[in-house]
């Protein structure tokens, strides 16, 4: 009597292998999803980052805004707190992080960028200006408005440009719309020297 040779047939080899591909394919594909869900976290990390630093620096800049007058040229308009709907300009003390002193700082929106840029008064005659250095990238909308009280101490309620140089508001808002997976959380600052009320009359 023969011995049966034992061994595999071709449609157990071709199973099989169809069993293999669609594990790979599997395991393939899970693996795809892990990378996108990290590289998803990471956008949004990174974005959440980028927001809360940008509100933390100007949360602390404009709540220190200064009633101190340092007109770079003949050609500003004195004061020392303008206001419009894209661009605000204020004397505030930079942190000593930053290269301290008091400067006048200049927030506005350039393009599709949220941009602060620094006057330093050297003396009487010489200001150093530094570059604009970017605090937000793909800005589509920027509204800064105001509150405080008229020279006849009226309220003002939220006005789009600040008409008083040489008086502080009570409070500036930041409305912005930024794309990117974290939105922008509508900001409101109280100044905390606030001479809305002051006696220097326009």
């Amino acid at each position: 009597m023969t011995r049966r040779e034992q061994g595999f047939t071709l449609l157990e080899i071709l199973v099989v292998l169809s069993l293999l591909s669609v594990l790979l394919v599997l395991v393939g594909g899970a693996l795809l999803g892990a990378n996108r869900a990290v590289a998803k976290a990471q956008r949004y990390t990174v974005s959440l980052d980028e927001r809360r630093a940008a509100q933390q620096f100007l949360r602390t800049a404009i709540s220190e805004a200064l009633p101190l007058d340092v007109t770079e040229d003949d050609s500003q308009a004195d004061g020392f707190f303008v206001g419009t709907p894209e661009r605000l300009q204020f004397v505030a003390t930079l942190p000593g992080v930053l290269g301290g002193g008091i400067q006048r700082f200049t927030v506005q929106r350039t393009g599709q960028q949220l941009q602060v840029a620094f006057s330093r008064l050297e003396s009487a005659s010489t200001v150093a200006r530094d570059e604009p250095q970017v605090l937000l990238d793909h800005l589509q909308r920027l509204q800064l408005s105001y509150r405080g009280l008229s020279p006849l101490g009226q309220p003002t309620g939220w006005i789009d440009t600040w008409p008083w140089p040489r008086r502080l508001p009570a409070a500036v808002r930041i409305a912005a719309h930024v794309d990117g997976p974290v939105p922008w959380v509508t900001q409101v600052i109280a100044l905390r020297l606030n001479l809305s009320s002051g006696s220097v009359e326009e």
